[in-house]
């Protein structure tokens, strides 16, 4: 059984983006040229996971750069929190290796069941399984996440109207917590800190600067 996912990948507004920096999420050929570095230097590896799960370590490095150090689910990136504090995930769990459903253990370790992950979505989709249709939408790497999830004028993100209804997205929501106020204050901290990068030099910058090290004790201690 082999992932599906689509070809047919575009640009759109995306809730994982500040106002003041604008990231492009799709892959396009990013993956396929990572896939190929990376057998050059490991022609016998088959769990591809192992390598780059290594922290510190070049291919690890080199992927998170892919998803320009952001998580693919929340959009939090390392202006908040260490690299540390990333993890490469497995999309479709490795619990499905236990359960008959006619993946392999290539497939769920290989380069396109794998995305880069804050900690907090990580650990909290664990086990998470869907449908093909879903996953289709779901999956990051067809950039259609945007579809599915907005966010709000009080940064919060919430789930388009199109899919509100849809119980599978619904619980992905919920287990990821896109809700939770600690994502918020996530996003008005990385808001603060690409305002600052985009008018630098501007008197009250360093006002700014003093409150978001103010911000940012009280989301170390939340973290």
């Amino acid at each position: 059984m082999r992932l599906r996912l689509s070809m047919k990948i575009e640009t759109i507004n995306d809730y994982r983006n500040t106002s003041y920096k604008q990231f492009d999420f799709t892959l396009n050929d990013k993956k396929i040229k990572f896939i190929e570095d990376f057998i050059l230097e490991h022609p016998k590896a088959w769990n591809i996971y192992n390598y780059i799960n290594q922290k510190g370590r070049q291919f690890n490095e080199i992927f998170r750069s892919i998803y320009n150090d952001k998580c693919v689910y929340c959009g939090i990136s390392t202006q908040v929190i260490n690299s540390s504090n990333f993890e490469v995930d497995h999309f479709i769990p490795k619990s499905v290796l236990d359960l008959g459903l006619g993946y392999d253990k290539k497939e769920i370790h290989g380069i396109d069941n794998l995305v880069n992950s804050c900690q907090m979505c990580n650990r909290g989709k664990v086990n998470f399984l869907c449908d093909f249709e879903n996953i289709e939408i779901l999956h990051p790497d067809n950039n259609r996440l945007p579809e599915v999830f907005n966010r709000k004028v009080d940064f919060s993100i919430e789930i388009n109207k199109e899919y509100e209804n849809n119980n599978i997205i619904k619980d992905f929501y919920n287990k990821l917590k896109l809700n939770n106020q600690l994502k918020r204050l996530d996003y008005l901290l990385m808001e603060m800190k690409d305002f600052c990068d985009k008018y630098e030099g501007a008197p009250i910058i360093n006002e700014i600067q003093k409150l978001i090290l103010k911000v940012e004790s009280k989301r170390r201690r939340n973290y």
